[in-house]
């Protein structure tokens, strides 16, 4: 089965949703050879300080007092 995550920031609209998940599905089917019923995408929501690139923290670790 295959299984799409699409991590993103929030803000996209739900035709923004649909329309890139539309265009994987299509992918996944014409050129990965997938079953229609067997694509899955996922869409998760990445809020700010919930990751990093490399040499850069996702947020300022709290420290103990």
């Amino acid at each position: 089965m295959p299984t799409v995550i699409v991590y993103w920031s929030p803000g996209r609209s739900p035709e923004q949703k649909h329309r890139v998940s539309q265009r994987i599905y299509e992918a996944l089917i014409e050129d990965g050879g997938a079953r229609p019923e067997d694509v899955l995408v996922i869409f998760q929501k990445i809020e700010a300080g919930d990751a990093a690139r490399p040499g850069a923290a996702a947020s300022k670790p709290v420290e103990d007092d």
